[in-house]
């Protein structure tokens, strides 16, 4: 039994990503939903959700994938048949149907009394079950309500702590969860669970995560929304070095502030100056530019333009803007650069 006879502690775990249901108002090609799927089994998913109008914009799926379809009625299962599994928000007790439950309040645990004949059953919600102390006491109730049936986690985002809960559940209690890419639908955000997964238990350390820049890409394509640039794994400035203390300590060691290799997501640790920096990221930053060392009293100087600079301006100085800046500071000094 389960989604693929594994359940509960110690057994493999299964993600489901539904990011695709949430594309019905944007009108994505159909080369593109196929490659936003593909990204996602390459990334690590194992079964991708779809809604209707998606599935039927993409027409033909490859037989040697998952697909999860998204239904209101059990009855239109006749009109698509052939899918792994069903989302159906219809109670329903067959094997290949996922009942859909919203559960708003952890309180409401207590009604999955009445569930223990669903096969599975997937409980969207529950965002306030980190606010407890005795949230374990929680997770367990869920399990012991529902001994026979594959339970799927969904939660969602509301305290900002979904990605957290699925964590959680995964590792430590069930072994199916839904999220959603960046967390779109207010669910954990996929690429965070991933790679939290594969820090904390090595879940698939061999998937490929350098392609969620171009996925990323993707999704604001499709969408028509922007990506926070600090948003966690996928945030372009995430790697972004500005403080002095910070710069040299990744250019000694960067085990000491990165939890991971951005290489690992497509990216790389970037050494930019700002008010925050101090001399030392200014000489890193020479260094890294190939321009010449120069006298303490002048990198003195050039770091209080640079901080005057980026405070008025509020943002660090490009890479252009830097060279500008040694530029002007030492042809002031008498002490010019070889252009």
């Amino acid at each position: 039994m389960g989604f693929d006879g594994e359940r509960s502690g110690g057994s493999i775990i299964r993600l489901i990503d539904n990011t695709l249901t949430s594309f019905d108002y944007n009108l994505p090609s159909k080369e593109d939903l196929y490659a936003f799927s593909e990204y996602l089994f390459t990334i690590g998913v194992d079964a991708v959700e779809l809604s209707v109008k998606a599935y039927e914009r993409m027409a033909k799926l490859r037989d040697d994938r998952k697909y999860i379809l998204d239904i209101e009625f059990a009855d239109e299962i006749l009109s698509y048949p052939g899918f792994y599994r069903y989302v159906c928000h219809q109670e329903v007790h067959d094997e290949n149907r996922i009942f859909e439950l919203q559960m708003n309040d952890s309180r409401e645990i207590v009604k999955l009394r009445a569930l223990r004949s669903c096969k599975e059953i997937r409980i969207v919600g529950l965002d306030d079950i980190m606010c407890h102390e005795s949230y374990e006491k929680y997770f367990n109730e869920i399990i012991n309500f529902l001994p026979r049936s594959t339970i799927i986690l969904n939660p969602e985002n509301t305290f900002g702590c979904a990605s957290a809960i699925a964590m959680q559940w995964a590792t430590d209690f069930g072994s199916n969860i839904t999220t959603s890419f960046t967390g779109c639908k207010n669910n954990a955000a996929t690429e965070e669970v991933l790679m939290a997964l594969r820090l904390a238990v090595r879940y698939k350390p061999n998937r490929d995560l350098t392609m969620l820049p171009e996925m990323t890409n993707l999704y604001e394509k499709i969408t028509g929304k922007i990506v926070s640039n600090k948003k966690p794994i996928i945030g372009k400035n995430i790697f972004m070095v500005e403080a002095g203390i910070h710069a040299d300590g990744i250019n000694k060691n960067p085990a000491t502030y990165e939890a991971y290799d951005p290489c690992l997501v497509g990216g790389k640790t970037v050494l930019v100056v700002g008010k925050h920096s101090g001399t030392r990221a200014v000489r890193l930053k020479l260094e890294e530019l190939g321009l010449p060392e120069l006298e303490n009293e002048i990198v003195e100087k050039l770091l209080n333009h640079i901080k005057d600079i980026c405070t008025e301006n509020r943002k660090s100085l490009c890479d252009e803007e830097f060279i500008n800046l040694v530029r002007e500071v030492t042809d002031n000094e008498g002490d010019q650069i070889h252009r």
